[in-house]
């Protein structure tokens, strides 16, 4: 009975986290869906103590004990998994340097917290699935990527045609058009956005710009931290 019981709640938490608040599960939300867990563990529970009534009761209080703080501990995560969330993003950006920090909203929007590095807000960002470093600048009209960083991006770059002019610290220069499949920033993720490729030596960081910044539904600076809301 035990390993049974056991196994619901393993596989109950793994559809609760992987549904999320926005997914029907057996056309009910995921909050009646939980309600539905925890009472049919309490009741598996109760129905077991029951069945075992030879035991002797200082082990069935103690086996009774034990499976009501579980119950609790999976209630209490379940409610608190946004907070969970959010720290969990918290540790992870102070262990790599540039990770932006996403939070989870109640309703399901998300905001990304960036850390201002020296003058400037840097941060990581996935680009077909290659993480590259970034600076957020709103003076630029487009996401700008260096020769090197769109060719990690899968880019071919001896086939883009350096036609598009731009100004940058060293004057004026070429870069090329192309479109980005995907690019993500913490838990904001966009699709199709375009973007242009600088010519080989004539930029060496990365630029976020406001074609992707226009697609939030607001950002704001807070003191060293830039705050991005999808």
């Amino acid at each position: 009975m035990f390993f049974i019981v056991l196994a619901i709640i393993a596989g109950a938490l793994i559809v609760l986290f992987a549904a999320g608040d926005t997914t029907a599960i057996a056309g009910m939300s995921g909050d009646q869906f939980a309600s539905l867990v925890f009472l049919g563990l309490i009741g598996t529970t109760l129905a077991a103590s029951i069945l075992a009534g030879r035991q002797r009761a200082g082990d069935l209080i103690r086996q009774i004990a034990i499976w009501v703080a579980i119950i609790l501990a999976l209630v209490a995560g379940y409610e608190y998994r946004f907070e969970l969330q959010d720290a969990t993003s918290r540790i992870s950006a102070g262990l790599v340097p540039g990770s932006a920090r996403t939070a989870t909203a109640e309703d399901g929007s998300r905001t990304v917290t960036i850390s201002r590095n020296q003058r400037h807000f840097a941060t990581r960002a996935d680009v077909n699935g290659q993480p590259l470093r970034f600076i957020v600048d709103t003076g630029a009209s487009s996401i700008v990527l260096t020769h090197d960083a769109a060719a990690s991006a899968g880019f071919d770059t001896d086939a883009l045609r350096y036609v598009v002019p731009v100004m940058t610290a060293n004057g004026t220069t070429r870069a090329a058009p192309v479109t980005i499949d995907r690019i993500a920033i913490g838990g904001i993720e966009r699709a199709g956005l375009s973007a242009l490729v600088a010519e080989d030596g004539q930029l060496f960081e990365n630029l976020l710009g406001m074609n992707f910044l226009d697609t939030l539904s607001g950002f704001e600076v807070a003191g060293d931290r830039l705050v991005l809301r999808d």
